[in-house]
């Protein structure tokens, strides 16, 4: 890709006329006025402000859905005379910004403010200010009729800017007097300066009008991989974009509106239960999937097969039946991990987490249900189902690589959906697993898988015996951190306890604690061990809490644990 330095007014009569235009999936204009004010003065002292990235494409097939520059009303040439037009990839923003400084055109600078903006140069001080146009402001006005209040209104706001900024807006120089030669001798003729003055004007005319942009052009026929490779490059120092922003683009000229299929999908998906764990991205991800293509970044672009005119109807309706179906399967898989894995929401602390391992897998559990329905909705299946989401939980497959992994996980499941000897090959090393979670976080994806099978064992209440109620509980040590300091972060030393519970343990050593236990279940010690166990805490690390020992208990219950475990993944 070569850098070309074009003339920075060649790019904006391009603007003008509709050839540079943005791509409809890209943001807003969302300067603010400094930002402008920085990149105008910058132009005028002839400084660096980056390179501008754009792809060329043809306008009778054009890449994307096609938005015209902030300003810019119409196409201004006739385009049978100009076969191609460019996008604007990086740049937008300063491009804008350039156009509506010197090309003044009547419309408010952002959505924000209804009001038009000029850009002054303050002569003396070659410095660039941001007014709002007095002329704009009273035209506005349209309650009120009366010339000479008008003309007092336009007078003060005169005034203010001389006071403040030192500018007479009826004789201080606009940038749009910059844009072109006409425009500037129109100005010098009406204009009140000396011959000093005006030489100054005049070589900073021709340094703004030589004035270069570094612009690399990307041809129309780059693949969508390498396009996609480009945006996650230029947007690591930016605000990322989002695979899908193309995606929208992309589908648009196909008759596919893909924001307007997820402001509907999403507003009818389970209202009550936002926000939701899945996006818009995870939706294109099913789909491919179930289209049986990898749920990459660059094969979210191309999930329609066939773009031919004839197809198109049945492309567009398959499709959206498509996005439909992938919709309502995440919503199933979030349903099964809230209700059947245990991944509600609970208290750490003073914030709330939500219990899912890995959202990622939301994806493949989605297009695995999906099957399991095809197939007829058996225990069998959905024991198979279940047996892939702990083994991956607990062994941390879904943190990194996971396009590949999910691609690559619904094969294996499907096999094993029809043939019962194909167990997939993914049972987790269990004395790894100990070892990881002996110094995983608790917020880690393995503290939540385990918080998720102690929900599912029914923990009751420490105190009284009575199950937990889990929107009034919260997770929490049993050895106090005041007293144990960071050891007692330790997963294991962590419990889903009652709110008002866990007030009367406070701080409380859990040897005075557990007797204060054993007394509210009236002294029954075998009332006592069955509540612990369902915390995991077993009768060997009631020992342990009575000696106060945390090592000792850390070291039991981790053992319990993965025994556990083990039979909860045995098949």
């Amino acid at each position: 890709m070569a850098v070309n330095e074009i003339n920075l007014f060649s790019l904006l009569s391009e603007v003008e006329k509709g050839l540079i235009v943005i791509p409809d999936f890209q943001r807003d204009f969302i300067w603010k006025l400094g930002q402008i004010e920085e990149l105008l003065n910058s132009v005028i002292n002839g400084y660096f402000i980056g390179s501008i990235l754009m792809l060329e494409s043809s306008i009778d097939n054009p890449r994307f859905g096609i938005r015209l520059i902030k300003g810019v009303k119409r196409t201004n040439v006739d385009r049978r005379n100009f076969p191609t037009i460019k996008y604007i990839l990086d740049g937008q923003q300063r491009i804008t910004s350039l156009y509506y400084a010197f090309f003044e055109p009547n419309e408010p600078l952002s959505e924000e403010d209804s009001t038009v903006f000029k850009f002054y140069l303050k002569v003396d001080t070659l410095e660039v200010y941001g007014l709002k146009d007095p002329k704009d402001i009273v035209n506005r006005l349209r309650n009120i009729t009366s010339e000479r209040l008008r003309d007092q209104i336009f007078r003060s706001y005169e005034e203010v800017y001389k006071n403040t900024y030192g500018i007479d807006i009826r004789s201080s120089p606009s940038m749009g007097i910059f844009k072109d030669e006409k425009s500037f001798e129109n100005y010098l003729k009406n204009a009140n300066l000396t011959s000093e003055g005006i030489r100054e004007l005049e070589n900073l005319f021709k340094k703004i009008q030589d004035y270069t942009v570094p612009v690399i052009i990307l041809p129309d026929n780059i693949s969508n991989k390498d396009l996609v490779n480009t945006f996650e490059r230029i947007n690591r120092t930016g605000t990322p974009l989002n695979i899908f922003e193309l995606a929208v683009a992309r589908y648009y000229p196909l008759g596919i509106n893909l924001n307007q299929l997820k402001e509907f999908s999403f507003k009818i998906c389970r209202p009550s239960l936002l926000p939701l764990p899945f996006d818009e991205v995870d939706v294109l991800k099913v789909i491919a999937i179930l289209k049986e293509r990898e749920p990459k970044s660059q094969n979210l672009l191309d999930l329609v097969e066939n773009h031919n005119e004839e197809r198109r109807i049945e492309n567009v309706a398959e499709f959206n039946d498509l996005w439909e179906t992938a919709v309502e399967y995440l919503t199933q898989a979030w349903e099964r991990v809230r209700e059947i894995y245990g991944g509600g929401n609970v208290k750490l602390g003073n914030r709330k987490i939500r219990l899912i391992p890995y959202t990622t897998m939301l994806v493949p559990l989605a297009v695995m249900l999906y099957e399991i329905e095809q197939g007829g909705e058996t225990a069998e299946l959905y024991k198979k189902v279940d047996f892939w989401y702990w083994c991956s939980v607990f062994s941390q497959r879904y943190s990194h690589g996971v396009d590949a992994k999910s691609f690559s996980d619904v094969k294996l499941i499907k096999e094993w959906f029809e043939d019962s000897q194909k167990i997939p090959n993914i049972l987790p090393v269990f004395e790894f697993v100990k070892e990881e979670m002996l110094k995983a976080s608790r917020t880690s994806a393995l503290a939540k898988g385990f918080y998720n099978l102690l929900i599912l064992n029914n923990p009751k209440d420490l105190l009284t015996g009575q199950p937990i109620t889990l929107t009034e509980c919260q997770v929490d040590h049993i050895f106090p951190k005041s007293q144990f300091g960071r050891e007692a972060d330790n997963i294991f030393n962590l419990t889903i306890i009652s709110t008002q519970t866990n007030q009367i343990k406070g701080d409380s050593l859990p040897s005075e604690f557990l007797e204060r236990c054993f007394g509210s279940h009236g002294n029954n010690e075998n009332s006592l061990e069955e509540t612990f166990e369902s915390h995991f805490i077993s009768k060997d690390a009631l020992r342990a809490l009575e000696k106060d020992d945390l090592d000792k208990f850390i070291q039991i219950r981790s053992e319990y644990f993965i025994n556990v475990l083990k039979k909860k993944l045995s098949f």
